[in-house]
């Protein structure tokens, strides 16, 4: 195999043209992106692995350049982990992969057994795939952290999804950043510049919800003095986002049916069919496939829902994301607080790694939190971590048992009202999940 590798670091350059050497590749160096087009143009190499960051240009021009001039060469691109807006971009631009700095030898090691493997697979016959071009970024777009093999599927499938109007299904645990997944893919579309509406499903109320959603005529029901527009007409081009759209009403469910399948609604006591160009998308914690077996569900809207289904991966699946996670978070609660950016030690560190999470990210976050506005000390120790968690009232770090994830997650929340002393809002926010998602729960456990 043949690799070009365009970095500004010499010795990054020696190191990784010793791994890959090793690796019986023939490996080509450029130290800066006119370098390392002029090489790439010369040799023609199977692999790129590019640093989107050098001295004469921007790395993604050099993709796009790449991509287009040499779509049978692949490239992997080298970026820190806060540029998640330019990684998705260099996505949609047809960057076959991408890895963090500072460089891990076993992440490169996996992207290239990647690379192998798809490589082996193609035939002469496979036309080479170009890419749609990335909208700019306007900063809007908030960060998604993390580096490990499910996290960069999602990276994927949101630069696949966010140029196009296709109803999207966001499934994952509470906690795991479902809302921030919605809003990435928003802010990178092209429809960025339109509404952003949240709904969120676990709060409506049949009969008033119906209004909220398609609107209403003047003189519908008692106090309509005005004709109002609802969310539909509202989002306009832009996009809504359904919460936890496992919990909405069935009643709702038919009408948000039709509009899927017809993009039309008539405002509630109206006559007249209005059309909305609104994009769709929907998250859940819980299993909708069963809900739709046993009727909690309809099953037309299930598929209709899960066009495209994206997993957001509960973070003890993604354990190598946690201290890019707890570095972030730190300087996050820094600068929200206006207080020094604390650190963290590495017994800290590896307490962090060691926690089940079941609140997952938003769990950390809190966690975070607790532990940095109640430590003095610019540095968190182990101690200060274990504290922070054992305010849930559970073990920071336990052996893992025989018991499934539904009896684990029982017992947490039970626990966790025990030590707030059935305080539900107080629960709540150590749990990380909503009022109505809680109180659900309870009535599953026959808990009053």
């Amino acid at each position: 195999m043949r690799v070009l590798i365009i970095d500004d670091q010499a010795s990054l350059l020696d190191s990784m043209r010793f791994f890959l050497e090793q690796r019986k590749c023939k490996v080509y160096t450029a130290l800066t992106g006119k370098e390392g087009l002029k090489t790439a143009f010369r040799e023609r190499p199977s692999l790129v692995i590019l640093d989107l960051k050098l001295p004469d240009m921007d790395g993604q021009i050099i993709l796009k350049k790449l991509r287009n001039d040499m779509p049978a060469t692949q490239v992997i691109i080298v970026t820190a982990f806060q540029d998640m807006e330019n990684t998705i971009n260099c996505i949609k631009l047809g960057a076959f992969d991408f890895i963090h700095k500072p460089i891990d030898i076993n992440e490169i090691d996996s992207a290239l057994n990647r690379f192998d493997k798809i490589n082996r697979a193609r035939t002469h016959q496979d036309p080479p795939q170009k890419q749609g071009v990335a909208a700019p970024s306007d900063g809007k777009t908030p960060y998604i952290v993390g580096k490990s093999q499910p996290m960069k599927e999602v990276f994927k499938k949101i630069a696949m999804v966010s140029d196009s109007k296709v109803t999207v299904l966001i499934q994952g645990e509470s906690g795991t950043g479902k809302e921030v997944i919605a809003r990435t893919i928003h802010y990178q579309g092209a429809w960025k510049n339109h509404p952003f509406m949240v709904v969120d499903c676990s709060t409506l109320v049949d009969t008033l919800t119906e209004s909220q959603l398609f609107g209403y005529e003047k003189g519908a029901f008692t106090g309509a003095d005005v004709t109002r527009k609802g969310t539909l007409e509202l989002a306009g081009e832009g996009t809504i986002f359904f919460d936890e759209i496992g919990e909405m009403p069935l009643r709702l469910q038919s009408k948000l049916l039709r509009f899927l399948h017809e993009k039309e609604f008539i405002r509630v006591g109206g006559s007249k069919v209005l059309q909305s160009d609104a994009r769709i998308l929907a998250a859940t914690n819980l299993d909708l496939a069963k809900m739709a077996s046993n009727g909690r569900l309809r099953s037309d809207l299930f598929y209709r829902l899960r066009v495209v289904t994206i997993y957001v991966p509960p973070l003890r699946d993604r354990r190598s994301d946690i201290s890019l996670l707890a570095n972030y978070f730190l300087k996050k609660i820094g600068h929200k607080h206006q207080m020094p950016i604390k650190t963290i030690t590495s017994g800290a560190r590896q307490l962090l790694e060691s926690y089940a999470w079941p609140g997952n990210v938003r769990e950390l976050e809190n966690s975070l939190i607790r532990a940095a506005v109640l430590t003095k000390s610019p540095v968190l120790t182990r101690e200060d971590i274990l504290n922070a968690i054992s305010e849930t009232g559970v073990d920071a770090v336990q052996e893992p048992s025989e018991k499934t994830l539904a009896e684990v997650e029982k017992e947490h929340i039970l626990q966790v009202l025990k030590i707030k002393q059935g305080h539900l809002g107080k629960a709540c926010r150590t749990l990380g999940i909503s009022r109505p998602t809680l109180r659900k729960k309870l009535n599953q456990y026959g808990y009053k």
